[in-house]
């Protein structure tokens, strides 16, 4: 069987739309013209003509033919010429043989659904030419009855989903992509939660330990030893806790609200005189102050640098 394609009778749709956009129903199959055979004296109303009639179907842009219940070919419209390359000689072949060039009927054929229970039935069938996968077509089974209700044929309905079928399988891939991303999501989010308890409960495990052993064990050293020495282990041991356990050094919480606000004064560089104005006290009584706050800081006076000393460890304590 020749399957040359029928060129003299196709000609290149002259619409406006891009031809190189993947929408098939944005584009002409084929230059749809009906032509009447009638001529305009005829008596017969050209409205309601079998020419007009078999002229329409032809213009159809989706493929329509009629298939006899043996699956034997009767009609094809334009559209099933075209997608197909069939000439004239496919009248009484198989829709097999004629369109897939095959030797046995299509798996899930909607024709042979409705062949067998005489019922309309819908697919989604491959769309190949010559063993060649083109695309994907949907499928529109009707079956024709006679008066009696007996099977005669089946009006096989052709519309080209390719596009339609690749964007929708696209779609599916990401959303079940998606879904994998989600459940990753949980998952991550479900171990960060877990990460975090667990930090939370060994920096609860550090910070007891702390208070429960280092510090006893500092007061018991304190009362045994030189203070000032214990007091600067003391002062090193919570600056290298404090990342884990997030806990300031509880010595700062010693000082009176009076004493905190002078002790951020003298981190702002301020003098005696100057935080005494400021407070509107004596600098009697900010000397009195800074001397409590040394005590409870443990620090002691060494060659004049007071303040100094007292700004460098107030700036990294508070």
């Amino acid at each position: 069987m020749s399957k040359s394609h029928p060129s003299d009778k196709f000609i290149p749709p002259h619409d406006t739309v891009d031809r190189e956009t993947p929408l098939s129903s944005n584009k002409w199959v084929f230059d749809p013209v009906i032509h009447l055979e009638e001529c305009e004296d005829s008596s017969e109303d050209l409205l309601q003509s079998k020419s007009l009639l078999l002229s329409t179907l032809d213009c159809i842009q989706d493929g329509v033919s009629i298939l006899d219940t043996a699956l034997n070919v009767r009609y094809v419209n334009m559209s099933m010429k075209y997608w197909y390359s069939i000439d004239e000689n496919f009248i009484g072949f198989k829709c097999y043989a004629v369109y897939h060039n095959r030797s046995e009927p299509c798996e899930n054929c909607p024709i042979l659904t409705t062949i067998e229970t005489k019922e309309p039935h819908i697919g989604i069938v491959k769309y190949s030419l010559a063993g060649t996968h083109k695309g994907w077509q949907q499928l529109f089974a009707i079956p024709i009855l006679d008066c009696a209700d007996n099977l005669q044929g089946v009006l096989e309905y052709v519309r080209d989903v390719s596009y339609q079928y690749q964007l929708e399988q696209d779609l599916n891939r990401i959303m079940e992509q998606y879904q994998s991303l989600e459940k990753r999501s949980d998952a991550i989010t479900q171990l960060l939660v877990q990460r975090k308890q667990e930090r939370e409960q060994l920096e609860e495990t550090i910070s007891q330990n702390f208070e429960k052993f280092i510090i006893p064990s500092l007061n018991y050293l304190r009362s045994k030893s030189d203070a000032d020495e214990v007091n600067l282990v003391e002062n090193l041991i919570e600056e290298i806790v404090y990342p884990i356990t997030k806990k300031r050094s509880s010595i700062l919480d010693r000082l009176t609200a009076r004493e905190m606000q002078i002790a951020t004064q003298i981190i702002e560089g301020k003098t005696t005189a100057e935080i005494a104005k400021d407070l509107v006290i004596s600098t009697k009584t900010i000397d009195f102050h800074r001397s409590n706050i040394r005590k409870k800081l443990g620090l002691q006076a060494h060659d004049g640098n007071d303040r100094i000393n007292l700004a460098t460890f107030l700036n990294s304590h508070l």
